[in-house]
């Protein structure tokens, strides 16, 4: 990740580019429930079965803020990065996310190690989740077509939190327990975009962060 373009991003500070200076703004979009702690990063909507970081977190809730890219040419919006807030700690190290040792085994120096995205949209969820929301599209596209699946209330409520060239959800998918799953725009869409695990002095991890 380039964390000098990252803190300057957080900060709100301007960077400069071939078409023009490049602003940010920071949104809150709502606190992630975490029932196992198992952090999932993903595409909801075309990959919902994928797998959890190695990283475990503190059973809880965090906060989610996406940082947006404003674009000097045509009110061009894109989220750039996607962050949990685990404390409010500095991260002084960084360490990429990942769901298997045969990850780091098998990548080349061409590779990017990241999630894919397919359907232009990434998300946080706990792993609890991904049983759901198997279970909901199952249930609507297999046993009972004409239900509603949880794939299509995320899309719902993108629609409801859309402003011009990005997005972003909030969806509970279980009462008793608030689950939820937290979408939003993946940058420029399709590809596959890396997580990072932000460290503090003492090695606790204090932010996940999705570059886009």
């Amino acid at each position: 990740m380039d964390t000098i373009n990252f803190y300057k991003a957080l900060r709100g500070e301007k960077l400069s580019s071939s078409i023009g200076d490049i602003t940010f703004t920071t949104h809150y979009v709502g606190e992630l429930i975490l029932t196992s702690g198992r952090l999932v990063a993903c595409d909801p909507l075309a990959f919902p079965d994928s797998e959890a970081f190695q990283k475990s977190l503190p059973i809880g809730k965090y906060p989610v803020f996406l940082i947006v890219a404003h674009y000097p040419r045509n009110n061009d919006q894109r989220v750039a990065y996607a962050i949990i807030r685990i404390s409010e700690e500095t991260p002084i190290s960084w360490k990429l996310g990942i769901c298997s040792d045969e990850e780091l085994a098998s990548l080349t120096e061409n590779d990017t190690l990241g999630y894919p995205v397919d359907s232009g949209v990434g998300c946080f969820m706990d792993f609890d989740a991904v049983k759901i929301l198997d279970d909901s599209i199952y249930y609507a596209y297999i046993a009972n077509p004409q239900e509603e699946s949880l794939i299509d209330l995320i899309q719902d409520e993108l629609r409801k939190n859309y402003r011009p060239t990005w997005d972003w959800a909030n969806v509970c998918i279980d009462k008793s327990t608030q689950l939820n799953i937290i979408a939003f725009s993946s940058g420029y869409g399709d590809g596959i975009y890396p997580t990072y695990f932000g460290y503090d002095t003492e090695d606790k991890i204090v932010n996940i962060v999705t570059e886009f």
